[in-house]
Parts: C-alpha cells; sequence; structure tokens
C-alpha cells in the first residue's frame, strides 16, 4: 500500500476508521484512502469475503454514488481507494436546521437513485446516515463509505453479539440481528428524510440500546414531518420489511411522485398477491371439506327446534403478537433476539408467564339444584385481574411505580393491576432511569437494570 499511495493530508474519521488525502501513484491522481486495523474480521475468509465486496462495489457506476477505485488488506490494516469528492455532507449542512421540503425531496430523490445502483449491484449499504452523504461543489448528492468492511454475514452482529451500524439509523431487523437487505437500506434513507425534513432523527434515546428499542416498538412520529412527505415516510420507516419499499428504486419513484404532485402507492402491491392468494386457498379448502362431510356423514333426525346457524368464526393466530397483545399507545415487552446477547436487560425484560387454573367444565344442573339456582340470580363479582413486577437493579436503586415509591431493591414482587405502569429507578450516581412496562393477568414481569452499563452517570 506504501509503495502506491502518497499521504498528503488527515481528513477525518469515517465509518471504517481514518481518512486521508492521498495520491494515487497508478490512477496519478488524488483520491479518498480510508484505512481501518481488520481486528473485527480477521482470517482468510473474512479477507476473501471483503476483495469480493470490493469487486462488486467497484462495478457500481451512478452519478450519484462515489466511484470506488480499490481496496485490500496487507497484515493488520485494512483499507479502500475512493473517488475524492470535495463538498460538505448532510450533516453539516442540518447544522444550519431544517430544509425545506423541496430541498429534501430533490435530495432523498438523487440518494434513493444513488441506492438503486447499489442494490442492483447485489450491496447492501447497511450503514446510510447524513454523514455519508455528500453534497459535491455542483449540488449534486453523492453516497459514501458503503459499508464494504463490515461482514455481510448470515446476522448483522459483530464481535460479542453487538449489531453493526449507527443506532439512530438502524432497521429493526438490524437491530435484531437479522440480515440486512435493500429494504434496510430503505428504512435508514427513511430515517435521513426525516431529519432532513425535522431536523432531528425519529428515535433517540439516552442509551444506545434503549434506541434500539425504539426502532424495534415505538411507531414513527409522522406527525411530526411535512405532510407531503408522510405517505413515502409511513412505508419507508414500516417496522415490517415487507411493508417497505423494495429498494431504492421503487423508493426514488415514490419520492418523484411527490415531486410532480402525484400520489405515491400508500402499500406494497407485492404483499398483497400472496395475502390473497393464500385468502382463495383456505377458502377453496373450506369448500372442500364441506363437501366431504357433507357427503361423507349420514343424515340424523332433524333437531326439534331448528337454531339459527353461526356465521363464520374469525381466524385467530394461535399465539397474539406482543405488538396485538399491548394496549394502544404502549409499547410491547422488549422481547429482542439479539440485543439480548448484546445486553441482557433484553432478554430478562421479557415477562415470564404463570400457569393459569383452569375452569371447570360445565356439568347439567340436577333437577334438585335448579331451584336454588333459581332462588339465588345475583352473579358473584369478578376478581380485578392482576400481575405482578419484578425489579432487579445493580448496584441498587429506589423504585418508583406509578409515582408511588416501593422501596429499595432487593425488593420481592410488587403486585400490580394488569395494564401500563410507569416505573422510575433512582440512584445518587445515575440519573433518574424512566421504563414503561406492561402487566398481563397472571404473570410477573422481570424488569433487570443494570446502571453502571444502561444508565446515564452524574456529571
Amino acid at each position: 500500500m506504501a509503495e502506491r499511495y502518497e499521504i498528503r493530508a488527515y481528513l477525518g474519521r469515517g465509518g471504517m476508521g481514518s481518512v486521508y488525502r492521498a495520491f494515487d501513484r497508478v490512477l496519478d491522481d488524488e483520491v479518498a484512502l480510508k484505512v481501518q486495523r481488520a481486528q473485527s474480521a480477521r482470517g482468510p475468509e473474512a479477507e476473501r469475503r471483503f476483495r469480493r465486496e470490493v469487486k462488486l462495489a467497484r462495478q457500481v457506476s451512478h452519478p450519484n454514488v462515489c466511484r470506488l477505485h480499490d481496496g485490500g488488506q496487507e497484515g493488520a490494516l485494512r483499507w479502500i481507494s475512493m473517488e475524492l469528492v470535495p463538498g460538505e455532507t448532510l450533516a453539516v449542512r442540518l447544522q444550519g436546521g431544517p430544509l425545506p421540503v423541496e430541498e429534501v425531496l430533490r435530495l432523498g430523490t438523487q440518494t434513493a437513485e444513488g441506492l438503486a445502483a447499489v442494490h442492483r449491484a447485489g450491496i447492501v449499504h447497511r450503514d446510510l446516515k447524513t454523514l455519508n452523504l455528500m453534497v459535491d461543489g455542483t449540488g449534486r448528492l453523492r453516497l459514501m463509505d458503503f459499508g464494504i468492511a463490515k461482514p455481510a454475514t448470515a446476522s448483522e452482529t459483530g464481535a460479542g453479539g453487538y449489531a453493526l451500524g449507527s443506532p439512530e439509523y438502524m432497521s429493526p431487523e438490524q437491530a435484531r440481528g437479522r440480515p440486512a437487505d435493500a429494504r434496510s437500506d430503505v428504512y435508514s434513507l427513511g430515517v435521513v428524510l426525516f431529519e432532513l425534513a425535522t431536523g432531528r432523527v425519529p428515535f433517540r434515546a439516552e442509551t444506545p440500546v434503549a434506541t434500539l428499542l425504539q426502532h424495534l416498538q415505538v411507531p414513527p412520529p409522522l406527525e411530526a414531518a411535512p405532510e407531503a412527505l408522510r405517505p413515502v415516510l409511513a412505508r419507508a420507516l414500516a417496522k415490517d420489511p415487507d411493508r417497505r419499499y423494495a429498494d431504492g428504486a421503487e423508493m426514488a419513484e415514490a419520492l418523484r411522485a411527490v415531486r410532480e404532485g402525484r400520489t405515491p402507492s400508500p402499500s406494497p402491491q407485492r404483499t398483497r398477491r400472496p395475502r390473497m392468494a393464500i385468502v382463495l386457498a383456505l377458502a377453496v379448502a373450506g369448500v372442500g371439506a364441506a363437501l366431504f362431510f357433507r357427503t361423507a356423514v349420514p343424515p340424523g333426525p332433524p333437531p326439534a327446534t331448528a337454531a339459527p346457524s353461526p356465521g363464520p368464526l374469525p381466524m385467530q393466530s394461535p399465539t397474539p403478537s406482543p405488538e396485538a397483545t399491548a394496549p394502544a399507545g404502549v409499547p410491547p415487552p422488549r422481547v429482542v433476539p439479539s440485543l439480548a446477547a448484546a445486553h441482557p436487560i433484553a432478554a430478562e425484560g421479557a415477562p415470564t408467564p404463570s400457569p393459569e387454573p383452569t375452569p371447570p367444565a360445565p356439568t347439567p344442573e340436577s333437577p334438585a339444584a335448579a331451584p336454588a339456582a333459581a332462588a339465588q340470580p345475583t352473579p358473584s363479582p369478578t376478581p380485578v385481574a392482576e400481575g405482578a413486577l419484578l425489579v432487579v437493579a445493580r448496584p441498587w436503586a429506589d423504585v418508583s411505580v406509578d409515582g408511588v415509591p416501593r422501596g429499595q431493591t432487593p425488593l420481592g414482587r410488587i403486585p400490580l393491576p394488569a395494564g401500563p405502569h410507569a416505573v422510575l429507578l433512582t440512584h445518587p450516581d445515575y440519573q433518574p432511569y424512566p421504563r414503561r412496562v406492561t402487566i398481563r393477568p397472571g404473570e410477573t414481569f422481570r424488569l433487570t437494570v443494570d446502571l453502571a452499563t444502561d444508565g446515564v452517570r452524574r456529571r
């Protein structure tokens, strides 16, 4: 590397390490040289994967994508040389406040078109943010610093199970440690557009883990964005990847529609056909089953009193999701697989169901018992549904629930009515730590907090 590149100036830090202005003796031109110690992924397989991704990235040629020249690894150093683009990042431009909606649409369309070219080459950026979007001297947006150095493995986690990327811009599937595809970049671009239009990202909490949980559980605050952008942001920031735009090309078309005064498509057409097919298949299966039983079962004697035929029963999933069971406006319990590997709170914050008593089967009343039952028509009062909260705090904390002090940890189980509750943990060395929990009947919600890692120390 030293034989090819002459370092001329230090430019700063980027997504994969230090960035330098260097002279490339092979290209006879100045380039941006990004250098990182390859500590996160070593070995022949990591180097082979890195070179393959560099080879793919070199094939991307688009006016809105910064050209990648070459890349390689020598010993403990990994490097990438890219086109040197003079200008400013969108992060710098945002220092002057939110941008006009027309400017947001223009820059967003160019970003989506650049992403479309990247996606067509089989590459996922994985770290799209305002710091990686440059506006050159002509006003053209350039997509930079796509995550070549990050391994595109079966899961987007690094050493120790931590998700790779910037928490404020990561998609829900990245937060869970699942593979990222083009729809994940679409989500990150939705975050960028929201930030350009409002001056802030849609999700930011006191800690990175809390920020990731917001991506998983909290609806995006679309009401804060300009009305013209809301239909596009609603799809781009959908929690379910199947409800987002399929790639940069689809999102670019939606942004062009808004700029031209047309209405973008409200939901993906590709997800409606499979669902309709499933409905039709179930309907056919139901008709077939009805015909089978009608011909196979011999007719019995007619009933003495004809009862009205019940209507079709609604289809229900055997196990409701947390989103379906949580009250409106209350985040569901934190059940985050990858965050559980990175942080014990995600695994221990889930409620532990306890078995509920099975009600006895009804038995027909005897003639002697019938008059007694008629003599006591008043029903017994229905007991209030109740669960419990168990708080485990390290090193310790004073616990308040719904504004009522409950004592200092360690505490036993705190009985609470079923429903949402506000929990506040306080410690003299840390800032107050609030949590919102949902108690379910017959269940104990275990809340585990390590203030040394989850909390924020007082200055």
